[in-house]
C-alpha cells in the first residue's frame, strides 16, 4: 500500500504506450530500466517546454509578418496581368538570400489594421511567460537531465529506424575508428593539415565564384569567359554562406548508425556536411544535377510513379521479375573515376542544349565537391579519399548519373532481354524476358551480372528471377500478364510514431494519417490489401498511444480523401496542384513557436479576420487599393508552427568533442602503439 500510495497519479492516468525501442549497448546494461520509457519515446518527440511563448518572443515574427504584408501590397499587380506565373516550375531555386527591402510606405488604413492586429496578438500571448503542464513526469525529467549531463554515454539512433540506443562515448569512438582506420577509405590528418585543407578549399570555391559569378558594374566584358554562368542570387548565396561556415565552424561531421539488426552489431558511417563550407556549394551541385538526373531512362521519382509505370504493362509469356542493389555505393565509387565519368558526359553537346548550364562551371564545382570531404570525429580530423560520403548534398544526383551512363551500354546490349528496367540510386528493379534454351538463358543471365559488375568497381547483389519481388517500400508480383502491388514492410519495421503527448501541432498527426491512407490506396492492387494495411496502421498508433475515438474520425477523412484522388485524373491532379501554388501566393504566413498551451491558431485566425481581412463596418482587405491603385492581392493567412528541440536535438551526439572524458585522439594514439 505505501509503493502505491507513493506511486504519482501520473502514472495511472497518463498516454500508455505499448511499441517502444530502445537498446541498451553499454557493456555493463548499466542504464535504470525507466530508459526504456523515455527514450522509447521516438528521438523526434518533443518534451513541453517549461514555459509558454510571450509576445516578446514572437516580436521578430510580426515584425516578419509586416514586411511581408507590406510586400504583398506593394508588389499587387492587375488581375490576369501575371497569368504566365501559371507554367512556373514546381521547384523553384533554393539558393538566394532573403531580402531586407522593405516597401517606402503602406496605405494608412493597412498600417491601422496592422496595429490593431498586434495590439491583440500582444493581449493574447501577454507580456509575460507562464509556467506550462510538462508532459513528461518528474523521474523522466530528472532522467533526461542525469542522460545529458553524462559526458561518457552516447545517445544514438539504431539504422532502419529501429529507435534510439546507448553506448559508452569510448565504445562509440572505437566504433568510428574502425572505419576511419581503414586507409583504402579515409586518411587522418592533423589539425594543421586539416585546416590547411579547409582554407584551401575555401579558396577553390572562391576562385570558382569568382570566376562564373555575373560581371561587376565596371568589369571589362570578356575579361572573364564564363561570366555570368552562375546567377546573381546564387553566387550571392554561395559567397554568403561560405563565409558564415569558414567564420563559425567550417567543417563536416563523422557519426554513426547502429545496425542493431546484424550480429554482431555493426555501424553505417555518415557524413553531415549540414553548415560546412562546402553546403553552399553542394546545395549548386544537387539543383543543377536534379533535373539531368531525371531525364535519365531507368529514373523513376518514388513508389507512386513506379506503381503507374507498372499499370501500364503487359508481361509477354516467359517473364520473370528480379532486383539487385549495389554494395556500399556511395562509398564504393571511385571520385576520380567519377569526375572523369561524369564531365565526360556533360560536355556532350546534346545534353548542354537541353539543360542549358555551363560545362565548366558545373563540372568544376562537382570536383570541389568530390575533394570536399574533410570531417571532424570528437577531436580528430578526417578526409574521405575514396567514394562520395553518404550524407553531402548532392550524393544521390551524382550517384544516379555516375552509373546511368554505364547503363545506357548495358540496357541497349541487353534490351532483347529487359522487358523492363528502372533504378531508384542503388537499387534496381527488372523484368526478364528468358531465353527459348535453358542453358542459353543462364548463361545470358550471368553475362548479364558481369556487365553490370564491370564499372569502376561497383559491385551488383541480385535476388533470384521468380514471379514476385520486395523492391523499395512494394511487393510487386505477376498477377496473369498484369503486375500488381502491395505494400511491402519489413520484418523488422517498427512502426514508431511521433506519441500523441509529444509537443507538436495537431496537424502533424493529421498530414500522417492523410498521407498513410493515400499511400496504402495508391500502391495497393487489391480493396482486401487496403484493409489489411489501414487495420495495421490504425492499430499501430493505438499502440503508440492514441485513442480510438481521436483516430476514427481522422480515418474517416482520409480515406474519403483518398477514394476522391483516385478518381482524379492526372490533368485534373496538375490543375489542381497549379490553383493551390497560385493560391499560396496571396497568403500571408505568420511563424510561430508551438507550444500546447499557447492560444490555438484558430484564435489567431479570428484576429486576422477580424482586425485585418475583413473588420467590421470596413472592407475586405483584398478589395482595397495599393499606392498603384491596384487591388491589394491578399486573400489569407496561415500559421506556420515552429517546433521545439525534439529529443534527437537534445541528446545529439555530432559534435562529441565538446564532452568531458577519453578523447578519440587518445585511442587513436592506443591503437597505433604511440606513447
Amino acid at each position: 500500500m505505501t509503493i502505491l500510495g507513493n506511486t504519482p497519479a501520473s502514472e495511472y492516468f497518463s498516454t500508455t504506450l505499448h511499441n517502444l525501442a530502445f537498446h541498451d549497448l553499454t557493456d555493463d546494461k548499466s542504464l535504470p530500466p525507466k530508459t526504456r520509457h523515455l527514450l522509447g519515446l521516438g528521438n523526434k518527440f518533443i518534451a513541453t517546454p517549461p514555459w509558454t511563448t510571450s509576445v516578446k518572443d514572437i516580436k521578430s515574427s510580426l515584425f516578419r509578418f509586416k514586411t511581408d504584408l507590406s510586400r504583398k501590397i506593394f508588389f499587387s499587380t492587375p488581375p490576369n496581368k501575371d497569368e504566365a506565373d501559371d507554367d512556373d516550375d514546381f521547384n523553384p531555386t533554393k539558393l538566394y538570400l532573403k531580402s531586407g527591402w522593405e516597401p517606402p510606405n503602406m496605405p494608412t488604413s493597412v498600417e491601422i489594421r496592422i496595429e490593431r492586429f498586434f495590439n491583440e496578438i500582444s493581449q493574447l500571448f501577454g507580456r509575460a511567460k507562464k509556467a506550462s503542464k510538462l508532459n513528461l513526469r518528474r523521474h523522466e525529467q530528472q532522467l533526461l537531465q542525469d542522460i545529458r549531463a553524462d559526458d561518457s554515454l552516447v545517445i544514438a539512433l539504431c539504422d532502419k529506424g529501429l529507435g534510439p540506443c546507448a553506448v559508452r562515448l569510448s565504445q562509440y569512438s572505437k566504433d568510428g575508428l574502425i572505419h576511419l582506420e581503414d586507409t583504402s577509405t579515409y586518411t587522418i590528418l592533423s589539425k594543421e593539415d586539416a585546416w590547411k585543407d579547409i582554407h584551401q578549399l575555401n579558396f577553390d570555391i572562391n576562385t570558382w565564384l569568382r570566376n562564373y559569378e555575373p560581371y561587376k558594374r565596371g568589369e571589362k566584358r570578356d575579361s572573364r569567359p564564363g561570366a555570368g554562368a552562375l546567377a546573381k542570387t546564387a553566387a550571392a548565396y554561395i559567397k554568403q554562406k561560405t563565409r558564415e561556415a569558414m567564420s563559425s565552424d567550417p567543417f563536416a561531421y563523422f557519426y554513426l548508425l547502429y545496425k542493431v539488426h546484424k550480429t554482431p552489431i555493426k555501424t553505417r558511417p555518415v557524413s553531415s556536411q549540414c553548415g560546412s563550407v562546402s553546403y553552399a556549394i553542394g546545395q549548386y551541385v544537387d539543383e543543377m544535377l536534379q533535373p539531368i538526373a531525371r531525364a535519365q531512362q531507368s529514373y523513376f521519382r518514388d513508389s507512386f510513379a513506379l506503381k503507374k509505370l507498372l499499370n501500364g504493362l503487359t508481361l509477354p509469356p516467359g517473364t520473370s521479375l528480379f532486383s539487385t542493389d549495389a554494395v556500399s555505393m556511395y562509398t564504393s565509387i571511385d571520385s576520380n573515376a567519377c569526375l572523369i565519368v561524369l564531365t565526360d558526359y556533360l560536355r556532350r553537346p546534346e545534353v548542354i542544349a537541353k539543360f542549358d548550364y555551363n560545362p565548366d562551371c558545373l563540372i568544376e564545382a562537382i570536383g570541389i565537391i568530390l575533394r570536399s570531404n574533410i570531417m571532424r570525429f570528437g577531436d580528430i580530423y578526417v578526409k574521405q579519399i575514396r567514394g562520395v560520403a553518404m550524407g553531402i548534398c548532392p550524393a544521390p544526383p551524382i550517384a544516379t548519373l555516375f552509373f546511368a551512363i554505364h547503363e545506357d551500354v548495358i540496357l541497349e546490349k541487353w534490351k532483347a532481354y529487359f522487358i523492363f528496367y528502372v533504378r531508384f540510386i542503388d537499387d534496381v528493379f527488372a523484368i526478364w524476358k528468358h531465353d527459348i534454351c535453358p542453358h542459353q538463358d543462364e548463361m545470358k543471365w550471368i553475362e548479364m551480372q558481369t556487365d553490370m559488375n564491370n564499372f569502376h568497381g561497383l559491385q551488383w547483389e541480385f535476388t533470384k528471377r521468380s514471379n514476385s519481388v520486395n523492391f523499395m517500400d512494394l511487393v510487386i508480383y505477376k498477377d496473369g500478364n498484369k503486375l500488381s502491388t502491395d505494400l511491402y514492410e519489413k520484418p523488422m519495421a517498427l512502426f514508431l510514431y511521433i506519441p500523441p503527448h509529444s509537443a507538436h501541432p495537431p496537424g502533424v498527426l493529421t498530414g500522417l494519417i492523410m498521407g498513410q491512407i493515400l499511400r496504402i490506396f495508391c500502391l495497393c492492387s487489391y480493396e482486401d490489401q487496403m484493409k489489411k494495411h489501414i487495420k495495421n496502421f490504425f492499430n499501430r498508433l493505438i499502440a503508440r498511444g492514441y485513442k480510438r475515438e481521436q483516430l476514427l474520425p481522422l480515418f474517416e477523412k482520409a480515406v474519403d480523401n483518398a477514394e476522391s484522388y483516385k478518381k482524379r485524373s492526372d490533368e485534373e491532379k496538375i490543375l489542381r496542384k497549379k490553383a493551390a501554388q497560385k493560391a499560396s501566393k496571396n497568403r500571408l504566413y505568420l511563424h510561430v513557436p508551438y507550444h500546447p498551451d499557447n492560444p490555438p491558431s484558430s484564435k489567431l485566425q479570428q484576429l486576422f479576420r477580424e482586425c485585418i481581412s475583413h473588420p467590421d463596418g470596413a472592407p475586405p482587405l483584398c478589395e482595397l487599393d495599393n499606392l498603384e491603385h491596384n487591388k491589394i492581392q491578399v486573400d489569407g493567412m496561415m500559421i506556420c508552427y515552429h517546433r521545439h528541440l525534439n529529443l534527437g536535438n537534445v541528446l545529439s551526439y555530432r559534435k562529441i568533442d565538446q564532452r568531458k572524458g577519453p578523447k578519440v585522439s587518445d585511442l587513436l594514439k592506443a591503437g597505433r602503439g604511440d606513447e
